[in-house]
C-alpha cells in the first residue's frame, strides 16, 4: 500500500471533498421543474437523518448506479458504512462503489476564564488554574469524505423489519398534531380553529406574525389538519426572523409545503395532493444558490418536526437495529448494550434539531 506523506494525505483528501462538492453542485443546477423537485424530497423523506448536502449526494450517486444496473431499484432502502454493515451481519458485494457523503470534522476548544475576564486557550493536557473557570467550544474543523453502501449493495443476514405507519383514510398518527402544536407553541404562538376556509380567505391555515396566531380549518378531516399545522409550522420555524422573512412568498410557501410533505413522507400520510411550481419559476436568476438554501432549511424544519414526533415513523436512512447491533460488536451485551441504545436515542433527539442532520450514518 502506498504510503502518504501528511501532506499529500491533505491534498488527496482536499480533492475528494471538491469533487463531492462538484457532484454537488451539478445535481442541484438540475433541479429545474416541480416534478425533479418532488422526487429529490422523496429522497429526503427517506433519507431524513442525513443533511440536505449529502441526501443531495446519495441521491445523485444511486441514481448513476441504477442506470449503471449495479443496484436494483432507483431509490435506496438503507444506507450505512462499511463497518454498520458489517455489525448488522451484512458484507458489501464485490465490485460495489460506495457513495461518498461529506462528513463533519470536529473538535472542542478549550478556554480558561480567569475572574476579571481574562481567555487563555488550553491545549491539551492543560487545566483550569485556581480562579479559572474553563468553557469548551465544538468547532468545525472543516469537512471529509466517507464512504456509505445502499442495502441493496450488501448481502448476509435479513434486516429486522421496519416500523410501518398504517392509517385509515383521513387519520393522523396519534400523537403527530399534538406534538406539532406544542412545538408551535414553545416559538410564542397560539394555536386556533376556525369554522371553515371563509375565515381565512380560502386558505386551509394562516400564521399571522402581527399577533403570533396560527390558525386552522376545522371542517377537514384529521389527516388534512394535521398537514396543514405542519405546513403552518414549517413557516414558524423557517420565516419568522431575518434574512428568511424577506423571501419571496412564493419562496416561502414551496419550503412551508416541501416540509409538510416530507414529514408526511415519513409517517405514511398519503401526500398525492401536494403539488410544486417549477423550481424555475420561485428560484429566480439565481437559481442554485435559491436551491441550495431551501434544501437547507426544509431539512433543518423536517428534522425539527420529526424528532418531536411520537408517533410511528420510518427510522431514514440507518438499517433496523443498527444502535443495538454496534452496540454489541463494541463488546457491550445484554442489560449494557439496551442502555447504549437507549442513551443513544435520546441523545439523537437532543441533537436532531440543531445540528441539521447527521452527515454520516
Amino acid at each position: 500500500m502506498e504510503k502518504l506523506t501528511r501532506e499529500q494525505y491533505r491534498e488527496r483528501a482536499a480533492a475528494k471533498v471538491a469533487a463531492a462538492q462538484e457532484v454537488l453542485a451539478a445535481e442541484v443546477g438540475a433541479l429545474v421543474t416541480g416534478a425533479d423537485w418532488q422526487q429529490f424530497l422523496d429522497f429526503q423523506a427517506k433519507l431524513h437523518d442525513y443533511s440536505a448536502n449529502n441526501v443531495m449526494l446519495i441521491f445523485a450517486q444511486h441514481a448513476r448506479a441504477y442506470e449503471e444496473g449495479r443496484v436494483p431499484e432507483p431509490t435506496p432502502t438503507y444506507v450505512a458504512g462499511f463497518e454498520t454493515w458489517r455489525a448488522l451481519g451484512r458484507s458489501v458485494e464485490r465490485g460495489q462503489h460506495g457513495y461518498a457523503v461529506l462528513a463533519p470534522m470536529r473538535s472542542t476548544r478549550r478556554r480558561a476564564r480567569d475572574a476579571e475576564g481574562n481567555v487563555r486557550a488550553l491545549r491539551r493536557g492543560d487545566t483550569p488554574s485556581l480562579g479559572e473557570t474553563e468553557t469548551r467550544t465544538p468547532v468545525l474543523r472543516g469537512f471529509t469524505v466517507a464512504t456509505v453502501f445502499d442495502a441493496s449493495q450488501t448481502s448476509g443476514k435479513n434486516l429486522p423489519d421496519p416500523p410501518r405507519p398504517r392509517l385509515l383514510a383521513g387519520e393522523a398518527p396519534r400523537g403527530l398534531g399534538a406534538a406539532v402544536k406544542e412545538l408551535i407553541e414553545s416559538k410564542g404562538f397560539a394555536v386556533d380553529t376556525v369554522t371553515d376556509a371563509s375565515h381565512l380567505q380560502g386558505a386551509n391555515g394562516q400564521t399571522n406574525w402581527s399577533t403570533q396566531v396560527v390558525l386552522i380549518r376545522a371542517d377537514m378531516d384529521d389527516a388534512a389538519m394535521v398537514k396543514t399545522l405542519i405546513h403552518e409550522a414549517a413557516h414558524v420555524l423557517l420565516h419568522q426572523t431575518p434574512p428568511a422573512s424577506h423571501l419571496p412568498r412564493a419562496m416561502k410557501e414551496v419550503e412551508a409545503e416541501s416540509v409538510a410533505y416530507v414529514v408526511a413522507s415519513v409517517h405514511g400520510m398519503p401526500t398525492d395532493e401536494y403539488s410544486f411550481p417549477y423550481v424555475a419559476g420561485w428560484a429566480g436568476e439565481d437559481a442554485d444558490k435559491a436551491i441550495r438554501a431551501t434544501q437547507a432549511r426544509v431539512n433543518a424544519a423536517a428534522q425539527a418536526i420529526i424528532a418531536e414526533s411520537p408517533a410511528e415513523h420510518m427510522g431514514g436512512a440507518k438499517p433496523p437495529g443498527t444502535d443495538l447491533a454496534v452496540a454489541q460488536m463494541r463488546g457491550l451485551e445484554g442489560e449494557a448494550a439496551e442502555a447504549h441504545l437507549d442513551a443513544q436515542r435520546r441523545n439523537d433527539a437532543v441533537m436532531a434539531p440543531s445540528h441539521g442532520g447527521s452527515d454520516v450514518a
